[in-house]
């Protein structure tokens, strides 16, 4: 076995009811709240619950009718473990950002393969400093675990043992007093055992394997060569998917879209997950909420500027959400996120620079976005020039928005008139001209013009024209 072969497990015992809390109020937490599943003749039994529940001396396996006996206002709902396994998923993209090489162990559980991330990291604290942090951001309860094989880095959790401890020694002398019905054998395996006198797997693994096999067989050879790491069974590892899809339920009807950005948050966060590790941005969102009749409803969210922070596209989804109202009570949120561009690198200097025309650039795309959020894309337009000689026709105004400049090659005024004014010459001076436009026999529209730059009497610079011996003005120059 290669000695630098190092394994992680995070078992989380109540994944799900803490995805349940974390969409809470504080208020909402204090209570006791318990998840349940039907054990057939035992009838339903609590498989998961919440700090209020264990401080009113409710434990994991116990009826449900005793339960709600110890804790009166006990909250008691349904255990999905296929909803569970979905929480675990989220997770492992969560943690992807760090870790390359994670394999799911559904419903609660994950492995990390971490030899490879000494070299990264410089030594495995400040990885564990970092999933920390990553686990409390999401409110999990966890176990965290090192062995010198997947299994035993699985027993050590099960055991409840916390804790990356360095030592291989170490990781020994812990898997030595670890008690056999802690050691993910099976049951009977376990009981035959029990009746040996072989209570802790340091017992079992001072037993020749050859009186071991002749006994029990086979499989608890292959499980003690799994435990040693002499034997490793492949792995499937974790591949994020290509586009984001996250869907979350609210356990309560929510009746506006307001009520709904505290849950949108935690999305927003995975979101941030997703794009952090492919170094990807977003300009686009679909946020959807379901309804008890099935149906959905659907907001757009248009980004000006690509985005991949939570908190940046967490501001821009609130001011467009104000906008919008739920046609009825949502029971489910999701959000999706299909189009990605690559994120352009920052380059900080040490030095202070002036505010460059890029920066500028940023700041006008950012207050563009956050007033296309709040009054909405049509009503934030702006011109775009066209493939026509006819001043009126040359721009277009859309709700599509550039902060780059248009084309100078010609001479144009910045604002033109809703209709050319008919003026008399004499009170103008020319300065520069004349410039001909004249449009084709066969449009429809067809004009002659010569335009001149002018001065008024008040020394204002205008853009007029003559046409079939008429003047008129047509704009003004800033």
């Amino acid at each position: 076995m290669s000695q630098d072969k190092l394994w992680w497990y995070l078992l989380t015992p109540a994944l799900l009811l803490d995805e349940q809390l974390a969409l809470q109020q504080q208020e909402q937490r204090r209570q006791p709240q318990v998840l349940c599943e039907n054990e057939g003749q035992r009838g339903r039994t609590v498989v998961q619950l919440n700090p209020a529940a264990i401080a009113a001396g409710i434990q994991r396996g116990m009826p449900e009718v005793l339960a709600q006996t110890l804790a009166p206002t006990l909250q008691s709902r349904d255990y999905d473990p296929s909803r569970e396994t979905t929480v675990l998923q989220r997770l492992a993209q969560w943690l992807h950002q760090d870790i390359a090489q994670i394999a799911l162990y559904p419903p609660n559980g994950l492995l990390f393969e971490v030899a490879g991330l000494r070299r990264l990291y410089g030594d495995y604290l400040e990885l564990e400093q970092r999933l920390h942090q990553r686990l409390r951001r999401l409110g999990v309860r966890y176990v965290l675990t090192a062995g010198d094989s997947p299994l035993m880095a699985r027993v050590f959790a099960q055991a409840g043992q916390s804790g990356v401890v360095a030592s291989r020694s170490q990781r020994q002398q812990r898997l030595a007093q670890i008690n056999i019905a802690q050691s993910l054998l099976p049951l009977v395996s376990q009981q035959r055992l029990q009746e040996l006198g072989i209570a802790t797997l340091g017992a079992l693994l001072k037993l020749p394997e050859a009186e071991l096999g002749a006994r029990f067989g086979r499989a608890i050879l292959a499980y003690l060569a799994e435990l040693k790491g002499q034997l490793c069974p492949p792995q499937q590892w974790y591949q994020p998917p290509e586009t984001f899809t996250e869907r979350l339920d609210l356990l309560t009807e929510v009746s506006s879209w307001q009520q709904l950005l505290f849950p949108l948050r935690r999305l927003l966060q995975q979101l941030e997950a997703f794009l952090q590790s492919r170094q990807w941005s977003v300009t686009q969102l679909i946020l959807c909420a379901y309804h008890r009749d099935k149906s959905q409803t659907q907001v757009t969210v248009a980004f000006a500027l690509p985005l991949w922070r939570q908190r940046d596209m967490q501001q821009l989804v609130q001011l467009q959400l104000e906008r919008h109202q739920l046609p009825s009570p949502a029971l489910e949120i999701a959000v999706q996120a299909k189009t990605f561009s690559a994120r352009e690198a920052q380059h900080q200097s040490w030095v202070a620079e002036p505010h460059t025309e890029k920066y500028a650039q940023h700041d006008l795309q950012a207050l563009l976005g956050k007033l296309q959020s709040r009054l909405g894309e049509q009503a934030i337009r702006q011109a775009q020039a066209q493939a026509d000689w006819r001043p009126e026709a040359a721009q277009l105004w859309q709700p599509q928005l550039s902060t780059e400049a248009a084309p100078a090659d010609l001479v144009r005024p910045l604002w033109l008139l809703p209709e050319a004014q008919p003026i008399t010459l004499d009170n103008w001076q020319l300065q520069w001209g004349p410039e001909r436009i004249q449009t084709a026999w066969w449009d429809t529209e067809a004009v002659g013009r010569d335009y001149f730059i002018a001065v008024d009497a008040q020394q204002r610079q205008g853009w007029v024209f003559q046409s079939q011996q008429q003047w008129y003005l047509h704009g003004w120059f800033s």
